[in-house]
């Protein structure tokens, strides 16, 4: 630990800021809050827009649902892009929903839905959303650090995630990826804030400080996993998080298993899926936990008893997905 406003403090802060901006493919600025992931979605709303706004968001899952319900809380007009759980939000769909809406203001897509394993077609998503002059804000929570994810090239405005998923450090930070764009929206934004604040927080950041007190020893761990996927390599990264999801997948198969995900949407860096053997998730969870110590998680929302979901991100390799693979055979018999 190190004194947190001293000059070496200082110069850890500013090249933090340059490892987040490349693990981000940006040039622009990275802001890190304490906080969790869920922070990112409160944080883009009160800094960039502002009451009746209207904004479309995806819903394919228990995340997408929070974030457009969240945007109502804070009285937005929220359009919802809504389909079945396991599907994806498809660019078709979007679009016509950005024409309908009218003056759209902001989107809002969550990149990859935690809580079904789908991962939503991002790039051509933001470029609909652009094209309208819209704002893109992007859940990126299971996906920064796993799946290719090109701020800058994408054109994204406020792009957050959590540094508990494949930045694999200890819960407790949200970071954020922040355009020109949003910066200049924060300055009319209609909503009163003070911790997430976007201007004291920004100004501090390019100062090598913060706004409020950090969270030391998780800006220190957030430092060495971004030392680690450097290291690795990004591209690198992206691909091994593709190759294990694949591999998992196509154990789910072996098992007799149903994936959640639509085909050709399945996430690199978690799957859900059907639990088996006429099972409830909790039973599958428990019995996987009590004879292997393996912790895999269930459903959530109208999933929560029937859906079992698995990560394979962050510092994950094969040896541990094919243990898991054997856990939940051998809990299915």
């Amino acid at each position: 630990m190190i004194a947190h406003r001293g000059p070496a403090m200082s110069a850890f802060m500013h090249e933090l800021r340059e490892k987040g901006r490349t693990a981000h493919r940006t040039e622009s600025d990275i802001l890190i809050w304490a906080g969790s992931g869920s922070a990112g979605w409160e944080a883009g709303i009160v800094n960039l827009l502002s009451p009746g706004d209207t904004v479309v968001a995806t819903v394919c899952g228990a995340f997408g649902e929070r974030f457009a319900w969240l945007g109502g809380k804070f009285g937005l007009n929220v359009h919802r892009v809504e389909v079945e759980w396991g599907r994806a939000v498809t660019p078709e769909m979007f679009g016509e929903a950005l024409d309908v809406a009218g003056d759209v203001k902001a989107v809002f897509i969550t990149h990859n839905e935690t809580s079904t394993g789908v991962t939503n077609p991002l790039k051509e998503l933001a470029a609909l959303a652009r094209a309208k002059n819209a704002l893109v804000l992007v859940d990126a929570v299971s996906s920064a650090g796993a799946m290719e994810l090109c701020v800058d090239e994408w054109d994204l405005d406020w792009a957050f995630s959590g540094v508990q998923k494949a930045w694999m450090c200890p819960p407790g930070l949200m970071m954020a990826a922040v355009s020109e764009r949003a910066i200049h929206a924060s300055k009319t934004a209609g909503f009163k804030r003070f911790y997430f604040d976007l201007a004291p927080m920004l100004q501090a950041a390019r100062e090598g400080s913060t706004a409020t007190t950090p969270a030391v020893s998780l800006l220190y761990a957030l430092d060495a996993a971004l030392d680690a996927i450097h290291e690795e390599g990004l591209e690198n990264v992206w691909a091994r998080h593709i190759r294990l999801g694949r591999a998992f997948r196509a154990g789910m198969v072996e098992l007799g298993v149903e994936v959640l995900a639509e085909p050709g949407y399945e996430s690199s860096s978690v799957t859900a899926f059907r639990t088996p053997g006429g099972l409830s998730s909790t039973d599958l969870q428990e019995r996987i936990t009590n004879a292997t110590g393996i912790v895999i998680a269930t459903g959530q929302g109208p999933l929560a008893k029937t859906v079992n979901r698995v990560g394979h991100m962050g510092w994950t390799e094969q040896l541990e997905l094919d243990a898991t693979l054997e856990a939940i055979g051998a809990a299915m018999r």
